[in-house]
């Protein structure tokens, strides 16, 4: 009779079989099967296997054989445990999922597992031949890990506000930035970008907005250890350089996003703004894996931008302008006024030398592209593990001149050189290459001209085939033709980041860990101005930047976990670090250019100027931080963190964050024991904390002095600072509740509330002017952030041919000014105002009442305060009468996100929609378009919104009379609400849709899996406000920046 196997024959023989990173997954798997029976063992001390495992009573055995695959892609699962229930009888697949186990008789049942997917049970019968098991992904698997550089946390156990979001699905979206990825998957995230261009700077906001002058970005920190973030142009260009385009998103194996303060607090002075946390694929047991990717689409306006009037349209409206001016400046009779009109509507409109009207934005717009192709290979043995890859992008924007080109490669390397010592390295390179158009109201900006200034009437080329030079509304020479042919603005950042790490246990229980991270940018900038496109004339010129970015972080920590009596689990940590980060800058400009072919800045005759500057800081901070649970039931945190930083005087320069936290899992008190099956999982958490943010600048305490000053010819001295040693952290004090409920192991949901003031907040407070100075940077003002946060689960069907899962979050959040300067109540900032009370952001404009129906004049409300503190609402055409007043804010009311993924046989198809409701958003660019024919505005451009403008009395319109010269010009500083316009939109974020070739054909070329796709992001748009992208900065300005793009992508995916 064969003896059953035991578990060390287990571990021992079928792990050399396991490939990936199952073989942990396994032994893990086979450990709590199989936990009796080691805790049985530890107690009698060392014994055999056949008394350990003795032999079956029923003499007889029957033989099961079987394959184990999982269901989504068919494939088989090495690894997976397969365990006769009710037994310590268990073995586990080969790497080509195959098993056999020999059960006691027909009565028995055996169950198959594997970590991260739903247990199945099989009943066994004689004869039933090899069985084909598949199992289902979990889809509320706790036992996913939030990876932080002081330990990780499992999801199950923590008491704070996180989201896990896994790159499976997100894989095939077409993107250069990992930010576009988290909108819409997860809930109280909003995604921005300044602009559409390539590689252009992001924002991303979790939990609003928390800062008036620092910054409200939240904190990178990938594989555990900070990283430099945010825009890093060194050419200061209006679209900015995103460092996190540095990053291949394949080489992303999960982003953890930490909204509240319980893990928050552990990075101190940076997490106040939240914490990203980014995990990077590490290499597993088994043979080597060869994986090839390529993918190739094409990129156009998400939405239809700015639309204006074509040649004949706009003809026709100056035409009728003309008239108008004729009847209602003139005094003219309508035959004189359509002789007038006649008579001068070449002036504005007449017909180019070409024969036809010029399509600009042809001219200077293309269809963009998309290309990716990278290689990746993992494997390694129970010692070593390793991930290398290397890939290309190449994106091509919207605007002839916007590409950018990337090169990475990552390699991560983990060695377990004995039983006590681990060491390892994550190594990332990069060069990226990013070329971009000028924005906002430069006359040579594409957007800016076509949408504005170069009309139909307009060419770029005189019949010589020679530049044409006169633009009646961009000015002579400015030629946006010859801008995008002759100019380039580049900027080429190459990056170096790498981290080496050792591990040493101790004792079993307590492990020291020492982390060195180096993380090295040089960026350079290379800005040209042709002869034919300069401004005043000169003969070109020409500007090099050269930015050297450096950052190290070392970090120490020493780790105990330990398991007291079965059910007291406690796990403790504390930590010094260290920051040194320093940038050098130099840059230089000089003009005139002997030979254009030539271009260099040694061939240019004219020095301009050669400045540069060094700059940096430093941060020390002593980390602790203690996890205890009490039979996985009662779970308890606390961090403190203390941190130094040269930014701030020496009596100021320390600050001392904490966090709070505690869960109670109430599925698992016996009173609860009748609702298990209908709630498997009910946890209420709660947690408190506090966390700071740092000034902006590294030097904002000193008293600072500017030399280099011309004074008579002489170098003089400029006191350009106060001293001021009161400057100290922002302070921020985050509460958070929440819930999580599981429902029958189909739906989970979650609900959060939250509440976050910020104290101490950075402003600058009016001070005398007899010191010189008008005003001190001070810690004074104070904000608050509250809202809730609902994430919604569920898997809807699932079985072997077909499963269907659905993602759905929404989000609110209200943002509101407290305190400003202690004396202000409000302080105007252009078109917006900062009010206590009121939003941050709140739009600040005189209120559009309306076009008079008897004569086509524009209404506004005076808004006069009468004795009560009311608004009174009289009409006036008088602008100079009318006054502003605070009114909507962009932050939208809710947004959120719905993910649905399906699986049919070997088909795959996944999509995100976004959302967003009851924001607003501020056209500024409608202080170039609202001319309603002014002087100007006879040589510009009509946007298609004036064909609902007044045409004759009794005409209800939005848009007032059109008429050539108009006295009341309405663009530029008199800014109304009429410009003000709802962000509501629904969007199809991404889609993408995958064919995983059976395994019957892929067999024959060796090929492990191959899988064909199609990606789509920015798909489909519907907007209240139809003429540009509801997306907005958070400031909700839109200007004359590049929108999102919509971009296809096909693509083939390899695995060997």
């Amino acid at each position: 009779m064969k003896k059953t196997i035991g578990f060390r024959d287990i571990c021992t023989r079928n792990i050399l079989y396991v490939s990936g990173r199952r073989a942990l997954l396994a032994s893990l798997v086979l450990i709590l099967w199989l936990v009796p029976g080691v805790i049985f063992a530890a107690g009698a001390g060392s014994m055999p296997d056949d008394e350990l495992f003795p032999e079956a009573i029923s003499q007889q055995k029957i033989i099961v054989t079987g394959t184990v695959l999982s269901q989504s892609d068919n494939l088989p699962l090495p690894g997976a445990a397969v365990v006769e229930k009710g037994t310590l009888n268990a073995t586990i697949t080969d790497q080509d999922g195959h098993f056999s186990l020999s059960v006691s008789g027909q009565n028995s049942v055996i169950v198959v597992s594997f970590m991260g997917m739903k247990p199945k049970e099989i009943p066994v019968s004689s004869g039933q031949g090899a069985l084909e098991i598949t199992l289902q992904e979990d889809n509320f698997n706790l036992e996913e890990v939030i990876v932080t550089g002081y330990g990780s946390l499992k999801k199950e156990a923590y008491a704070g506000s996180a989201s896990i979001i896994k790159m499976d699905n997100l894989a095939d979206v077409p993107v250069t930035n990992l930010g576009q990825l988290l909108q819409g998957s997860t809930a109280g995230v909003q995604f921005t970008s300044t602009s559409g261009q390539p590689g252009a700077a992001t924002q991303i906001r979790i939990r609003g907005t928390g800062s008036f002058n620092a910054s409200n970005d939240p904190l990178y920190v990938v594989d555990g250890v900070p990283i430099i973030s945010g825009n890093v142009s060194t050419l200061g260009t209006s679209s900015g350089l995103d460092i996190l385009a540095t990053m291949n998103p394949s080489d992303i194996e999960s982003i953890s996003i930490i909204k509240d303060a319980a893990a928050a607090s552990l990075y101190g002075s940076r997490a106040a703004n939240g914490v990203i946390i980014i995990t990077t694929k590490k290499g597993s047991s088994g043979d080597a894996k060869v994986s090839l990717k390529t993918e190739f689409g094409f990129s156009d306006f998400a939405v239809e931008y700015r639309p204006f009037m074509d040649g004949d349209e706009r003809r026709e409206t100056i035409y009728e302008g003309l008239v108008n001016e004729g009847k209602y400046y003139l005094g003219m009779d309508e035959a004189q006024s359509i002789a007038h009109a006649d008579a001068n509507i070449d002036e504005y409109a007449a017909m180019p030398w070409t024969g036809e009207w010029t399509d600009w934005k042809s001219i200077l717009f293309r269809k963009g592209s998309y290309s990716s192709h990278e290689v990746s290979v993992a494997g390694g043995t129970d010692k070593i593990k390793y991930f290398s890859s290397l890939g290309y992008t190449d994106q091509k924007g919207v605007s002839v001149m916007g590409f950018l080109k990337r090169v990475s490669g990552r390699f991560n390397l983990s060695y377990d050189a004995t039983k006590r010592l681990s060491v390892g390295a994550n190594l990332l390179f990069s060069n990226v290459r990013q070329s971009t158009n000028t924005e906002g109201t430069a006359y040579l900006s594409p957007f800016y001209s076509v949408f504005n200034t170069v009309t139909p009437r307009d060419v770029p080329f005189l019949p010589d085939g020679s530049y044409a030079f006169d633009f009646p509304r961009n000015g002579t020479g400015r030629n946006p033709k010859a801008y995008a042919d002759l100019n380039y603005q580049i900027e080429n950042i190459t990056r170096a980041f790498n981290t080496i790490y050792a591990g040493y246990k101790i004792i079993d229980n307590l492990e020291f860990r020492s982390t060195v991270s180096y993380d090295f940018n040089m960026v350079k900038g290379d800005q040209f101005t042709h002869p034919l496109t300069s401004y005043p004339p000169n003969l070109g010129t020409i500007y090099k930047s050269f930015d050297d970015v450096r950052s190290t972080v070392w970090s120490n920590s020493l780790q105990y976990v330990k398991t007291f009596g079965k059910v007291h689990n406690f796990d403790g940590l504390i930590a010094y670090e260290t920051t040194d980060y320093s940038k050098d800058n130099i840059y230089a400009s000089k003009e005139n250019l002997a030979n254009w072919n030539m271009v260099e800045l040694d061939n240019f005759s004219v020095s301009r100027y050669v400045e540069g500057y060094e700059r940096g800081y430093r941060m020390i901070s002593y980390v602790s931080r203690f996890n205890y649970d009490y039979n996985k039931k009662y779970y308890a945190g606390f961090s403190f963190r203390r941190d130094g930083s040269s930014r701030l005087a020496t009596e100021s320069r320390w600050g001392n964050f904490w966090s709070l936290s505690a869960a109670w899992k109430v599925s698992e008190e016996s009173f609860f024991s009748g609702l298990t099956t209908l709630f498997p999982e009910v946890k209420l958490r709660a947690s408190y904390g506090v966390n700071g943010t740092l000034p902006s600048g590294y030097y904002d305490y000193m008293g600072l002095s500017s030399y280099g000053q011309d004074y008579n010819s002489q170098p003089g001295i400029v006191e350009t600072q106060f001293y001021n040693n009161n400057l100290k952290w922002e302070t921020n004090y985050n509460a958070n509740f929440g819930i999580d409920v599981n429902v029958k192991n189909i739906v989970r949901f979650s609900l959060e509330l939250y509440n976050r003031l910020t104290k101490d907040l950075l402003m600058n407070e009016p001070t005398s002017l007899t010191t010189g100075f008008s005003s001190i940077l001070s810690n004074i003002g104070e904000m608050r952030n509250r809202g809730f946060e609902f994430e919604l689960m569920s898997s809807n069907i699932s079985n072997k041919n077909f499963s269907w899962t659905t993602n759905f979050n929404i989000s609110h959040n209200k943002n509101e000014i407290l305190v400003l300067d202690g004396i202000q109540t409000s302080i105007i900032s252009g078109t917006q105002i900062r009010m206590v009370g009121m939003p941050y952001h709140t739009f600040y404009l005189r209120e559009f009442a309306g076009v008079d129906p008897a004569d086509g004049m524009t209404w506004f409300y005076t808004n006069t305060v009468d004795a009560n503190g009311n608004y009174v609402k009289e009409k006036t055409k008088d602008l100079n009468t009318a006054n502003a007043i605070p009114l909507q804010s962009p932050y939208p009311k809710v947004l959120g996100g719905l993910v649905n993924n399906f699986r049919i046989h070997f088909v795959d198809l996944g999509f995100t929609f976004t959302y967003s409701l009851g924001g607003y958003s501020y056209d500024s660019a409608a202080g170039k378009l609202d001319k309603e024919g002014t002087t100007n505005g006879l040589d510009a451009n009509i946007p298609i919104y004036y064909r609902d403008r007044w045409r004759k009395p009794g005409d209800e319109s939005r848009y007032g009379i059109y008429i050539a010269n108009n006295k009341w010009d309405l663009a530029d500083g008199y800014s109304n609400s009429r410009r003000i316009h709802s962000t509501d939109h629904l969007r199809l974020k991404n889609i993408s849709l995958g064919i995983t070739v059976p395994s019957k054909y892929t067999d024959y070329a060796k090929i492990e899996r191959a899988r064909i796709f199609a990606s789509a992001s920015n798909i489909w748009t519907v907007a209240k406000w139809k003429m540009y992208d509801p997306e907005v900065g958070n400031d909700g300005v839109m200007g004359w920046q590049t929108p999102p793009m919509k971009t296809l992508t096909f693509g083939l995916d390899l695995t060997f």
